[in-house]
């Protein structure tokens, strides 16, 4: 049984995009934030090729970008948060995000969703999968297109019976899950995906397994990001919650894992815990 008690976070890293008006990432953070009494952390980097962080040019795009953000926290003053600002120059930002976010102690990165081509993913290393592999902590993808204040939750769980490192795994996603699920008061379901006879599904078992009534677990048949993405839509999620076990950083154009390929299976909010 995977226990009910949930730990809550301390502090909350929003990855701001310096080519937005609107702040999806921003918003989602301090709602979090405030429903876990965390700090927010609020991360901007700026960088071009050939332009050293001394240069004029640099120094006048972070002090600009400084006082953005915060002009942007003291206008959203409804949470009363304790916030910080982080402006930096780095031409290699992808890269920079996930280690700005571990130095700063980072409980959970919030960014907005870039959308992609499954071609324009493999061809290029996204900020977004560079982040996924580089992470130390859950990364939440934000949908630009999803209301700000989710109704449901899904956690998508991988039986592997006798696997050590899915157990733990599973029960990471689970816990989180209920994280999130109680800070935003929304519904929790679990899901489980099988290929053909692979696996007899013991709807009971999962249920206990996961803490969860009968009729909140749900299993689904089919390639693990298709089969999550069928699921996420027809049972109506806001945020999907999946774990990532393999992650190749020798090469950032390979797709790694089923929490890469299915960023933009789905159109939901996506959480995605790194393991190993």
């Amino acid at each position: 049984m995977i226990s009910d008690s949930s730990e809550k976070m301390q502090r909350v890293f929003a990855v701001i995009d310096p080519e937005r008006f609107v702040q999806p990432a921003f918003e989602r953070a301090e709602w979090i934030a405030a429903r876990n009494g965390a700090l927010l952390h609020l991360y901007c980097c700026l960088g071009e090729e050939g332009v050293a962080a001394d240069d004029p040019a640099a120094k006048f795009a972070i002090e600009r970008a400084t006082r953005w953000l915060e002009r942007l926290t003291s206008e959203a003053g409804e949470y009363k948060l304790t916030t910080e600002i982080e402006v930096e120059w780095n031409a290699n930002w992808r890269e920079r995000i996930a280690e700005a976010a571990a130095e700063a102690g980072a409980d959970m990165i919030i960014k907005t969703v870039s959308r992609h081509s499954g071609l324009g993913r493999r061809l290029k290393a996204t900020a977004d999968w560079t982040v996924l592999r580089n992470a130390r902590c859950p990364v939440l993808l934000i949908d630009a297109g999803r209301p700000p204040q989710p109704k449901k939750v899904l956690a998508a769980v991988k039986l592997e019976p006798g696997s050590e490192t899915y157990e733990v795994l599973n029960q990471e996603v689970i816990a989180l899950s209920r994280t999130i699920s109680a800070a935003l008061e929304a519904e929790l379901d679990a899901v489980t995906i099988y290929k053909g006879d692979q696996m007899y599904f013991d709807r009971q078992k999962f249920a206990d397994s996961c803490g969860l009534p009968r009729n909140r677990v749900h299993s689904y048949e089919g390639s693990p990001h298709k089969a999550i993405a069928e699921a996420a839509r027809e049972l109506g999620s806001d945020i999907l919650v999946i774990g990532s076990a393999s992650r190749n950083k020798k090469d950032s154009r390979i797709i790694g894992d089923t929490a890469e390929r299915i960023i933009d299976a789905v159109d939901t909010d996506l959480v995605v815990i790194p393991m190993g």
